[in-house]
């Protein structure tokens, strides 16, 4: 494992961990401000709770996980496995840094920027528009060997 691959992981796997954080934060409160309303069919304040977690903790959750999937393709770029684009997987994990950083939306579905986890998700999309071969080449010795 290199630094540049490292470094994607770090970074997919903060997004993966703010996610479930920040899925468990509201997850939390919504029990804290609604668990003490006795309600027999509380089955619209379930839906609204999910609804809530997805909008805010699924494009951080997506993000990671694809940043995860885009570090394999960082790795064999480092082995010699060159010139492979991988294009589909690059605008969707590019999308997602976007969606993420509250850039985009989809169907509405988004938050502004949260901060901390938005510059992941802008660096996430940097690293997918840029590619497999520039992230892996991004922290190679000067010397020119990976």
């Amino acid at each position: 494992m290199s630094r540049a691959d490292f470094w994607c992981r770090v970074l997919g796997w903060l997004q993966v961990a703010g996610a479930v954080a920040v899925g468990g934060a509201i997850y939390a409160l919504w029990a804290l401000i609604f668990g003490w309303i006795a309600i027999e069919d509380a089955g619209f304040l379930a839906v609204s709770k999910w609804i809530v977690i997805f909008i805010f903790a699924f494009p951080a959750l997506l993000s990671g996980a694809l940043t995860i999937v885009f570090t394999d393709r960082v790795e064999e770029a480092q082995q010699g496995r060159r010139e492979e684009q991988h294009v589909f997987l690059r605008v969707v994990t590019a999308l997602a840094g976007l969606w993420s950083a509250g850039v985009v939306g989809f169907v509405g579905l988004h938050v502004p920027p949260l901060g901390f986890f938005s510059l992941l998700g802008i660096a996430t999309a940097i690293i997918a528009v840029m590619g497999a071969d520039w992230t892996a080449d991004l922290f190679a010795p000067r010397d020119g060997s990976a």
